[in-house]
C-alpha cells in the first residue's frame, strides 16, 4: 500500500511506502478518539461513586495495555514523564492539603494522566500515529456535519439526542445575534472551534498533497466559524500562519530559533510597554469588547486569590464572588486556584519538554512523517498554551490535550535518538511496517 510520507535511505526503509498499522493499534486509536462525538455532560454514568464520561471511560481502559506496551518497548524517560507525573502528583498533594472532597481532583489529574501515558505508548510510531490521524480525521469531520445541522436546524443536535437517551438535561444553547453557536458534540462552542483548529494544524502536515491540504484546512475553518469563537479563529490563522512560515523558510536551518526570537521580543514588548499586558492580549485575542473587558475582571479577582494561597490553591471550593463562582475562561488560572502554581508550573513544563528540540543522536534516522508530525503536534501544544489564556480545556478537550503532549514527547525521542521505540501487539517495530507495503 502507498504511504503518505517517505522515510530516510539511513533507515533501511524502502522510501515512500507505509503500512496501515496493526488491527489492535487501530482499534486503539478510534477507542482513545471516541470520545469525542459521546457528549460528556448528558452521557456520564457512576461506576463506584465516580463519574465517567466516555471519554474518561475510555482512556482508563486503555491505560494499562499502554503501560504494558510501554514497558516492553524499552523506551527512555523523557522531562515530559517526569513533569506531568509530577503534576498530577501535585493535584492530589494540593487537593489534599486543602482538606476537599478528592473525587474531581482525582478525576482531573489521572485523565490527563492517563491520556499523556496512552498517547506516549500507543502512538509514538509512523503506523500507529497515521492509524491515529485517520481516525481524528473522520471524526472532526463527522462533528462539523452535526455542526452545520446545528446551524440550520438551530439547536444542540447531539446533545438533545444524548439527553434523550440517558434520561438527563441537555446544555442549553448558546446564540451570537441570531445564529446559534455550534458545540456539536463537545461542551461548549469554544471548546469545539479550537479543537477544529488545532486538528487543522495536524491535518495540513499529514495531508499527502496541497489539494487535500487545502479542502481539509477549509472544512476545519467551516467548523471554527460555526463556533463563533474568537480564540478559535485566532487559533486556525497561528496554525496556518506556522505552517506557511515553515513552508516559505524551510531551506533555512535556524529558521525557528529566529521565530523564537521575534516572538520573545514582541512579548517583551509588550509587557514592557502596556500597563495591564495580559489585558492587552485578552482584549486583542476576543470578537466582543465586552467580553474581553470581563476576561480582565476574571484576571484580577483570580490572580488576588491566588497570591493568598499560591501553593495549594483551593480545590473546587466557591468563593462567593459572582465573577469566580461564575466562569473562569482561561485554563492557567482555574489549575492555579484548585491546585496552586506548582500544578501550573508542571503542565507548562510538561508541554515546554516536549516541544523543546533537541540535539539528534541518530543522525538522518528520523522520517519525513516523524518530521512533519513533529511540527504538527508542537504548533498544538502551543495552541493550547497560547489559547488557554482565553479558553479553560475540560473533559475530553482537556484528555486530548494529555494525549498530544504523549505523542509529541515520543516523537522527540524518536528525534533524538531515532530507531525503534514503538512496537506493535506481536513485538514487532513499528517501522518495520513501513517496509511492507
Amino acid at each position: 500500500m502507498a504511504a503518505r510520507w517517505g522515510v530516510t535511505p539511513s533507515t533501511g526503509i524502502a522510501p515512500n511506502r507505509m503500512a496501515l498499522a496493526d488491527p489492535g493499534r487501530r482499534l486503539a486509536s478510534w477507542l482513545a478518539l471516541l470520545g469525542l462525538v459521546i457528549p460528556a455532560w448528558e452521557a456520564q454514568v457512576s461506576i463506584a461513586n465516580a463519574k465517567f464520561t466516555a471519554g474518561r471511560f475510555l482512556i482508563t481502559a486503555l491505560v494499562v495495555p499502554a503501560l504494558v506496551v510501554w514497558a516492553r518497548s524499552g523506551r527512555r524517560l523523557m522531562a515530559a514523564d517526569v513533569a506531568t507525573l509530577l503534576m498530577a502528583i501535585w493535584m492530589f498533594v494540593a487537593a489534599a492539603a486543602t482538606g476537599g472532597s478528592l473525587a474531581s481532583p482525582a478525576a482531573e489529574a489521572l485523565q490527563f494522566l492517563f491520556a499523556y501515558i496512552v498517547g506516549r505508548a500507543l502512538f509514538s510510531g509512523p503506523a500507529s500515529l497515521d492509524a491515529f490521524v485517520r481516525a481524528l480525521t473522520a471524526l472532526t469531520f463527522f462533528m462539523i456535519v452535526i455542526a452545520i445541522g446545528e446551524h440550520v436546524i438551530g439547536r444542540w443536535i447531539a446533545h438533545d439526542a444524548a439527553a434523550a437517551l440517558f434520561g438527563t438535561t441537555p446544555l442549553t444553547p448558546t446564540f451570537r445575534g441570531n445564529f446559534i453557536r455550534a458545540t456539536s458534540t463537545l461542551d461548549h462552542p469554544i471548546l469545539f472551534g479550537v479543537f477544529c483548529a488545532l486538528v487543522n494544524a495536524i491535518l495540513l502536515l499529514w495531508a499527502k498533497n496541497a489539494g487535500r491540504r487545502i479542502l481539509f484546512s477549509a472544512i476545519c475553518l467551516l467548523g471554527c466559524v460555526l463556533s463563533q469563537s474568537s480564540a478559535a479563529l485566532m487559533a486556525y490563522v497561528l496554525g496556518v500562519a506556522a505552517y506557511a512560515y515553515d513552508c516559505l523558510m524551510r531551506t533555512a536551518p535556524a529558521r525557528w530559533t529566529l521565530f523564537w526570537i521575534v516572538l520573545g521580543t514582541v512579548v517583551g514588548l509588550v509587557f514592557l510597554i502596556t500597563k495591564h499586558p495580559i489585558g492587552w492580549l485578552i482584549s486583542h485575542l476576543t470578537l466582543d469588547p465586552v467580553s474581553g473587558y470581563y476576561r480582565i475582571l476574571v484576571w484580577d479577582a483570580a490572580l488576588d486569590r491566588i497570591g493568598s494561597s499560591p501553593l495549594t490553591g483551593y480545590s473546587f471550593k466557591l468563593f462567593n464572588e459572582v465573577i469566580l463562582d461564575a466562569t473562569v475562561d482561561c485554563v492557567w488560572l482555574v489549575e492555579a486556584l484548585h491546585y496552586g502554581l506548582p500544578a501550573i508550573a508542571f503542565l507548562f513544563l510538561a508541554n515546554i519538554a516536549a516541544v523543546w528540540p533537541g540535539r539528534r543522536r541518530a543522525p538522518g534516522a528520523e522520517s519525513d512523517f516523524d518530521r512533519h508530525m513533529n511540527l504538527a503536534f508542537a504548533i498544538v501544544l502551543l495552541l493550547f498554551i497560547f489559547t488557554g489564556i482565553t479558553v479553560h480545556f475540560w473533559n475530553f478537550m482537556w484528555i486530548f490535550w494529555g494525549m498530544c503532549v504523549g505523542i509529541k514527547a515520543s516523537l522527540r525521542e524518536r528525534a533524538i535518538y531515532g530507531g525503534c521505540c514503538d512496537a506493535d501487539a506481536n513485538g514487532v517495530p513499528d517501522e518495520a511496517f513501513a517496509a511492507t507495503g
